[in-house]
């Protein structure tokens, strides 16, 4: 991999002795110093740890044990009896030091400093420190209440020990989230011959100032197992438009790799030649856009006691630690679009090193090996009218950065100047951020094309297309046009600018134009600016007209009430202003937008003011404007939404968003009295859970108050996790939490969610000694549901009892954590329980579950 290499510290703000110590700080102290007395006090860091620590007290100062408290905070350190020395390096090996009290002296980073005998003194095991030269040495300041006995170290995020445990719960979060995803039940896709009914609707009324009142109406349902969709338009001046009356009925075989679609009516065959057609279509192409592109394997090498961690767009997907070869491997899948990939490694002492790379992935990249097609027959608009075409096209990923395609158009009952078209395509990306691509139709087109792209850095892109004489695709007799955009940021201290550029050269029979387009924009304070000039040239063969306009825009966040906006447009051929504008926008209640406009038309000295009130609700959405010009008023009324049935509620549901050609689906707990799964007669609905489902989020309707979740997408799977704490009743349990769901459009998708009674289970781990037996805290206690392999975690309380309501029925195993009882050296007796949890109406009890932990040999 090509990888950015780079170090990060981590840890304390520590100036290590060398660096920072002060000498007067090291001053001896009266040779006749009182005896030392050892105390027992205790030691805490804030979200790390709260622990007992035994320091000596000379009746004035205390001194605290150093490598026990560098122990906690994962800082490297080795205590040597046989010398009676420290030593040890601080993040990085670089940064060594060595305490050696016999010699009286510390070494720092090979600087030599005194250290006095009034300043410490050695033990068994470790050396003592004065507790207000940890602030000095090592930057640590530790404060010491004596009214509580215990010494303080504020938290600082950099603290080693603090980071890996920030790294645990990040791990623990993930590894929980992975194990709630084995508890899925599957709800499978249902078909109806004839269900559903959706309708999304537009309605636009001139009530003041002449004009017709036109309506857009889409219907949406369920038929013969497919979806149906019917959309129409129309005014009061032209009445019902029956030319553009389109329909549209699918089939899916998903998942299938031969064919995932079947579509009838108005279809579109995608490829270099595809066109809209009434007819047929079939396909093997993603019900949904495909997001996930390969599977890659990211390796490298670890040193011992080394933790690895996968992370994408900062998100942390993986993690391990080196293995006996030393080596971490990751399995990592690869979605399409721009990604970055981070590996960040941890070693035992504080040190952290990343290694990242950005991934590129463009959509027009067919994964490697598979091939994707279209074809499609029916009749197709053309200069000659409806004519009966037959289209189809292939692409076929040839590398992982190589796709090839190919695409024909053929006309069934060929007239004069209808010819047959065929091309090629590719699409190749050169490096991660260049990807280049060509298409080649003879007597059609041939093009070519470029993109590059950096995030946060610069974005381009260039492409050329030649068009041949051909009066079947290019009606306005078009011979070539010319493409190059970029866009990028840049910064001026402490000011972003945002810069694009625009150039665009078309060349016609009769003429040819350049356009150019530049734009900039900034903010300043509460001020935000933007400027966008336009230049364009058009060449005749005995004329040319140039046209350079600017335009500054001008908006200011002064008030949270009233955003005003003034506008400036400026002709350079004139040398003169050609139009302001004024803007008042104010947000009325929550839904609510007022906007009070202002525009002089400079050249034809005429002005209008423009009074404009957008609201909406749940059910529909509102807009109404007023336009006063030329002595004239007029006015402008509309209103669009959706109107869904809701077969399973029985009721007509309201919504501002389009619905039609998307899937709605509702969550229905109920009470599972036999656990067989299944709604039965006399099994009630329970009202309020609440699930979360991605990206959606959920509205209570209906007198049952069920959970509805609408805008999904089609035929796309989704994972809704069930939030059990939403339950009135603490004592019932969800017998599944996660539910994997497909969705059909236009129709509600029911969820439903058994709940039975939750048994509990309580138990003790305890210790046996001569004085009888006596229960451990703190100790995890895994309750394993083998029939569907979820592990529930208990931890112990101080007297080693613990308990836990939430058991569904099945069959159970409850075992101690290996891996505490490995660290612990320790074994059980016995090994593991088995229990079982029948179903009942009131939920049962499992106690007794009783472990005794036996010291290993």
């Amino acid at each position: 991999m090509d990888m950015r290499r780079s170090n990060t510290l981590l840890g304390a703000k520590a100036v290590l002795l060398g660096a920072v110590v002060s000498l007067s700080l090291l001053v001896a102290q009266p040779s006749g110093a009182a005896e030392l007395e050892q105390v027992a006090i205790s030691f805490e860091i804030p979200k790390v740890v709260t622990r007992d620590m035994l320091v000596q007290y000379d009746g004035t100062s205390m001194y605290l044990p150093v490598a026990e408290i560098l122990r906690l905070l994962d800082i490297n350190c080795s205590f040597d009896p046989k010398s009676q020395t420290l030593s040890g390096f601080f993040i990085h090996r670089d940064s060594t030091y060595r305490l050696d009290p016999t010699g009286g002296r510390a070494v720092i980073k090979s600087r030599d400093y005194p250290l006095l005998a009034s300043d410490c003194f050695v033990s068994d095991n470790d050396i003592y420190l004065r507790l207000d030269l940890f602030q000095t040495a090592f930057g640590l300041p530790l404060q010491f209440d004596f009214s509580l006995l215990r010494v303080l170290l504020p938290l600082n995020e950099g603290f080693p020990s603090f980071q890996k445990l920030k790294r645990q719960q990040a791990r623990a979060k993930l590894q929980k989230a992975e194990e709630r995803l084995y508890n899925v039940r599957e709800v499978p896709l249902k078909r109806d011959y004839f269900s559903g009914g959706v309708a999304d609707w537009l309605v636009s009324a001139n009530p003041v100032g002449g004009g017709g009142h036109y309506f857009d109406l889409t219907l949406g349902s369920m038929l013969l197992g497919g979806d149906f969709s019917l959309a129409g338009t129309g005014s009061t001046v032209t009445g019902f438009d029956a030319d553009r009356l389109s329909y549209r009925w699918r089939y899916t075989f998903n998942p299938n790799p031969l064919a995932t679609e079947v579509e009838l009516g108005n279809v579109f065959p995608v490829g270099m030649l595809g066109r809209t057609m009434k007819g047929l279509l079939l396909t093997n192409r993603p019900l949904v856009q495909r997001t996930h592109f390969q599977t890659v394997h990211i390796t490298g090498k670890l040193d011992p006691g080394w933790e690895a961690e996968m992370y994408i767009d900062n998100k942390l997907v993986d993690f391990t630690t080196s293995d006996q070869t030393g080596e971490y491997d990751f399995t990592v899948g690869l979605s399409y679009g721009s990604s970055v990939m981070t590996v960040k490694l941890f070693g035992p002492n504080g040190e952290v090193r990343s290694e990242e790379r950005e991934i590129r992935i463009p959509y027009n990249l067919v994964p490697k090996g598979t091939t994707e097609y279209s074809f499609g027959a029916g009749t197709v608009l053309t200069p000659y009218g409806e004519r009966p075409h037959v289209q189809s096209s292939a692409h076929y990923g040839i590398t992982t950065r190589l796709t090839f395609g190919l695409g024909a158009d053929v006309p069934a009952a060929p007239r004069e100047s209808e010819r047959f078209l065929y091309g090629t395509e590719a699409t190749y990306q050169v490096f991660g951020s260049m990807t280049v691509n060509g298409a080649f139709s003879p007597n059609n087109q041939t093009s070519i094309g470029m993109n590059y792209s950096l995030p946060s850095f610069a974005t381009a892109s260039a492409s050329f297309t030649r068009f041949n004489d051909n009066p079947y695709n290019v009606n306005v007799k078009q011979q070539s046009s010319a493409i190059f955009s970029i866009s990028a940021p840049f910064k001026v201290k402490d000011r972003y600018f945002g810069t694009r550029l625009y150039v665009a050269r078309d060349v016609y029979e009769t003429f040819k134009s350049v356009s150019i387009n530049c734009g900039l924009n900034s903010s300043f304070w509460l001020v935000h600016s933007s400027y966008i000039g336009k230049f364009k040239i058009s060449s005749y063969s005995d004329r040319s007209v140039r046209t350079l306009v600017s335009q500054m825009l001008l908006s200011a966040d002064f008030f949270r009430w009233l955003k005003p906006q003034v506008r400036i447009d400026y002709d350079h051929g004139q040398n003169a202003v050609s139009k302001l504008g004024v803007y008042l926008n104010k947000r009325l209640f929550r839904t609510g937008q007022l906007t009070l406009s202002y525009e002089r038309n400079v050249p034809s000295r005429s002005s209008s003011v423009m009074v404009t009130f957008n609201v909406f609700n749940q059910a529909a959405y509102f807009s109404t404007r007023m336009l006063y010009s030329d002595r004239r008023v007029s006015m402008n009324q509309m209103q669009r939404g959706s109107i869904r049935y809701d077969r399973i509620g029985g009721a007509v549901r309201f919504d501002r968003r389009n619905s039609v050609g998307y899937g709605t689906a509702v969550v229905r707990p109920f009470l599972d009295a036999n656990n067989d799964g299944i709604v039965g007669e006399g099994e009630s609905y329970l009202p309020g859970i609440r699930a979360r489902v991605s990206g959606v989020g959920g509205r209570m309707s209906g007198p049952d108050k069920l959970y509805y979740y609408d805008g999904l997408r089609p035929y796309d799977g989704y994972i809704v996790q069930v939030d059990p704490a939403s339950l009135d009743d603490p004592t019932l349990r969800p017998v599944y939490e996660n539910f994997k769901v497909e969705l059909t459009p236009n129709v509600v998708t029911t969820i439903d969610v058994p709940i039975v009674p939750a048994s509990d289970i309580s138990g003790i781990v305890f210790r046996q000694s001569p004085e009888g037996k006596f229960g451990l805290g703190g100790i995890k206690v895994k309750i394993l549901n083998i029939s569907r392999d979820i592990v529930t975690e208990l931890t112990t309380f101080n007297n080693g009892e613990f308990y836990y309501l939430g058991l569904v029925p099945g069959n159970y195993r409850a075992y101690i954590d290996p891996d505490q009882l490995s660290q612990f050296g320790y074994t059980t007796l016995p090994e593991s329980i088995q229990f079982e949890v029948k179903p009942s109406i009131t939920g049962t009890t499992v106690d007794k579950i009783e472990f005794s932990l036996i010291p290993k040999p």
